[in-house]
């Protein structure tokens, strides 16, 4: 019987090479397992070391450039933003119920059930587009796409999903579920430069619409955009943003937040008819006046703080009375067209703090033919005419050379230097008359004559110390308004005369905020710096109680007591060839300034056959009109006040100790020259002959 062969036994040197072959297979894996290690621990140190300087994705700027201008009340008046884009930022609870639940369905239906990642979401999105060859499903989470429009560059890679999945880990051990939707719907782009549901919500449907309101599938057609504002452009390609919004509706009624008999009612809605396109509300409602503000905005935090944006400035403006004096510009240029006007401006301020409350830089920002984006009000210096009057009288009243019941004389004369004959707008001389009726009705001749009597020079002192900063020349004619002012240091010296003497330096900045929500800069109208006195209540009475007689004096209609006084800048002898016309008005509530002319795009213009009064009825008038009940106030009389005999006989008011009469009877006028025009920063030689003066005399 033979025997079973023996059991194998492998020979030693056989079993030595197994074992050295499982070592060398271990210690293989062992080395790739550690260059792993070491790979992904340097990856994901690389990438925590890229985000680390990234900022909070909560606190990051929406629309980093823009700068949110707000009026007293709260309410926008312009989004400055260099690219255009609009942004209105709200609260998720006044986004309303379907706004923020269309979102979800088209962009995350299970936001509030999974974390920062959504893997299974994703594994689906790209089967989904695999199969369908296109983009239909979104595979990132809501908390990963704000983390992608809020902070990272939109280009596609793994290093990028890296980066984004950590950020969006950070954002959700942060915030809540609720506060990172609302900063999402804040923030996406819903195309034709509307960022945030608020902002498509009236780009698409109209600027009165708030998205509180949206129907569900008007929700479900905005929230279909997300996904490719430009592709589903339904100015463009209406069909395939149709489609998207059936896909959401369908999913709307799968996270159970629609029945189905809901969803088919909303899909029948007729959104093509709805569709505005609406960007009227992107325009200013204060171009100019927001020009302003950034330019004093700059002054205030430095140019680079405004040049990175995210800033909210709130103003002194006030809405209501920007419309009115938008309003009364735009219908009294169109009512002084037969006079040659095309242009026009409106400037109200608070003479009790300085907050300005409306400007108006020109009657249409966006006609070019009239060069409606030069601000007249900041820029356009030109001849205030007649309305200068009130500084030559007060500066010689101020300082007791005449009464208003000094006799003046109207009548031919020549003043020197110069040869200077000045005219009114009627070409005729009224002979004798008192202060108070030469500044009334606006004579030239007495205006000119007091302007001597006080000193020229001493009269540019005083406007230049309630306002005025522009250049006044030592000529006789300065008096009846030869130098050229603007509108907004011309009024700055009318509000002197508003507050009783007391110089408010205007405001149009009362607080700034950044992005975080600090405060920048912060003042109170009525305390800010450069407040001064530069005439006494007492002074200032006496010119308001002459113009408070103006409205009815040339038929202005204003329906209040106001203060008033025109200007009218015109040829030498008759008046009928005009390059300016101002009206100013104050009380003790409000202080107004209007003007009218014709411009055209390089800056010129036409000559006109308007006077200040006209503008005083045709643009002043309809504003003052409108002004609410609570700007009816009106002075008491100060101290320092007496009343005595007029120089005519009746009854007259005089700073105290002048009533016994100044100048009651005065000699025919024998002007001397008035003292040499100090140098300018770059002197020049000494006139050896007549000192020119300019040939434009200002009537009313």
């Amino acid at each position: 019987m033979s025997q079973a062969p023996p059991p194998y036994r492998p020979r030693r040197a056989s079993l030595y090479a197994a074992q050295r072959t499982t070592t060398r297979k271990w210690r293989w894996i062992g080395w790739v397992a550690l260059i792993g290690v070491v790979l992904t621990s340097g990856v994901l140190g690389y990438v925590f070391w890229t985000v680390r300087d990234l900022p909070d994705p909560g606190q990051a700027k929406i629309l980093g450039g823009s700068i949110y201008i707000y009026d007293r009340e709260g309410r926008q008046v312009e989004v400055r933003n260099s690219n255009g884009q609009y942004y209105r930022a709200l609260t998720l609870q006044e986004m309303g119920k379907w706004g923020p639940i269309a979102t979800l369905a088209a962009e995350d239906r299970s936001f509030y059930y999974h974390g920062p990642i959504d893997f299974g979401a994703t594994a689906r999105a790209i089967g989904n587009d695999l199969l369908r060859r296109s983009a239909t499903q979104g595979g990132s989470t809501i908390s990963q796409q704000l983390v992608k429009i809020s902070l990272l560059t939109p280009q596609r890679s793994i290093f990028r999903k890296m980066q984004e999945a950590v950020l969006a880990q950070a954002l959700e051990n942060k915030y809540s579920k609720d506060k990172i939707l609302e900063m999402y719907l804040n923030r996406v782009n819903y195309g034709h430069n509307a960022y945030g549901l608020g902002a498509a919500t009236q780009v698409y449907f109209g600027a009165g619409r708030n998205a509180a309101d949206l129907t569900p599938g008007q929700a479900a057609f905005l929230a279909g955009l997300i996904n490719g504002p430009a592709y589903y452009d339904p100015a463009l390609y209406f069909d395939r943003a149709r489609q998207r919004q059936l896909y959401v509706l369908d999913g709307m009624v799968k996270i159970g937040a629609l029945s189905q008999h809901a969803a088919d009612l909303a899909a029948q809605e007729n959104i093509q008819a709805e569709l505005k396109y609406d960007q009227s509300f992107l325009r200013s409602l204060a171009p100019h006046f927001v020009n302003f503000v950034l330019g004093d905005l700059e002054k205030r935090v430095g140019a680079d703080v405004v040049q990175k944006g995210g800033l909210r400035v709130y103003t002194t403006l006030d809405l209501d009375l920007q419309a009115r004096a938008q309003q009364a510009v735009s219908s009294g240029v169109a009512a002084l067209k037969p006079y040659g006007i095309n242009n026009g401006d409106l400037l109200a301020a608070n003479p009790k703090t300085g907050a300005i409350l409306a400007w108006v830089g020109s009657a249409d920002y966006y006609d070019n033919a009239i060069g409606g984006q030069f601000d007249v009000i900041e820029d356009g210096h030109r001849q205030p005419g007649s309305s200068f009057k009130p500084y030559v009288f007060e500066a010689a009243l101020k300082d007791h050379k005449i009464t208003l019941s000094s006799t003046l004389q109207d009548r031919l004369t020549t003043f020197q230097p110069g040869n200077y004959q000045p005219r009114d707008f009627d070409d005729r001389f009224m002979g004798p008359i008192s202060a108070r009726r030469a500044l009334l009705l606006s004579r030239n001749v007495p205006a000119v004559e007091v302007g001597q009597q006080e000193g020229v020079d001493n009269v540019i002192s005083l406007a230049h110390s309630m306002g005025i900063k522009s250049e006044l020349k030592s000529f006789p004619s300065t008096a009846i308004g030869t130098s050229e002012v603007t509108m907004l240091e011309h009024l700055q010296g009318y509000q002197t005369f508003a507050d009783q003497g007391t110089l408010m330096p205007f405001v149009a900045i009362t607080k700034v905020t950044d992005a975080e929500g600090g405060t920048l800069f912060q003042q109170t109208p009525g305390q800010q710096p450069g407040i001064s006195h530069p005439i006494s209540p007492a002074d200032a009475y006496l010119l308001t109680d002459t113009l408070k007689g103006y409205s009815a004096q040339w038929g202005l209609g204003w329906r209040r007591t106001m203060a008033g006084k025109s200007g009218t800048t015109s040829g030498a002898d008759t008046g009928s060839s005009h390059k300016d016309a101002w009206m100013m008005a104050y009380n003790p509530d409000i202080v107004v300034g209007a003007w009218a002319g014709n411009t055209n795009a390089k800056g010129g213009g036409k000559t006109i056959s308007a006077f200040g009064t006209q503008v005083g009825q045709r643009v002043l008038a309809p504003f003052i009109n409108a002004l609410p009940d609570s700007m009816r106030d009106w002075y008491q009389q100060p101290q320092g006040i007496v009343t005595g005999n007029g120089c005519g006989g009746g009854r007259e008011i005089y700073l105290a100790g002048t009533q016994q009469g100044i100048g009651c009877t005065l000699p025919t006028p024998t002007p001397s020259p008035t003292p040499t025009p100090r140098p300018s920063a770059t002197p020049t030689a000494a006139p050896t002959g007549p000192v020119p003066v300019p040939t434009i005399s200002p009537t009313p």
